[in-house]
This record gives structure tokens, sequence and C-alpha cells, in this order.
């Protein structure tokens, strides 16, 4: 299986992220989740039970919810996230090895050893 990099293609960090894996040989297959939604099903096998990780605690729809020091369930993560997409921590590197959230160049190169 080909790791799948989730991103968003105006988003600086996701086109860093991006670059980082090609410098290091990780070919991906690359999902812009923002031209192409998420669905509830993908969402549901995307996060863990305990999906704070994989929340955007930066978006200003997080804020606007409220989110921050709430405990959030997995059902009402997917719920928010199929309305909006922004909700949803971005890059998300789904390897075969580990899914790594955030852009994390040190967990890149460990998937290279």
């Amino acid at each position: 299986m080909k790791p799948v990099l989730w991103m968003k293609s105006s988003c600086t960090t996701c086109r860093n992220a991006k670059a980082e894996l090609l410098e290091l040989g990780i070919e991906v297959v690359v999902r812009d989740f923002f031209k192409t939604p998420l669905n509830a099903g993908e969402l549901e096998l995307l996060l863990p039970d305990d999906p704070a990780p994989m929340l955007g605690a930066r978006s200003p729809r997080y804020k606007e919810l409220g989110l921050a020091g709430r405990k959030v369930s997995k059902a009402e993560a997917i719920e928010l996230m199929v309305l909006d997409n922004n909700l949803l921590k971005r890059p998300i590197l789904v390897h075969p090895r580990r899914t790594v959230i955030g852009f994390d160049p040190a967990a890149y190169k460990a998937l290279k050893d």
C-alpha cells in the first residue's frame, strides 16, 4: 500500500511536508481533502478513538465552536469535520508503518530507517 498524504494544496505547511517526503524518497498519493472532502466513512477509519490530536486547534472554526478544553467524542468530531474539513489538523501522512499528524520531519525520516 502506498502512503497517503492528506493535505490542503493551498497550505504552506502541507506543501512543505510534501516536499520533505519527496526529498526523503517517500512516494505518496496526495489527497487534497479540500477539493474532495472526506466523508464520514473515511473519517471513521482515519480518526483514533480520541480525536483530540487530529483537531485543528488553530482553525477559526475550532475557536468559534468553543472546542478548546472540551472533550470531543469521535462521533461528534466526525460530524463536525464532515461539515467543515478545516477542523481536521493537517497534513496527515497515513503510512503502513504509522500515521503522522502534522508536519513532522523527524517522524518522516524515521519511516525511511
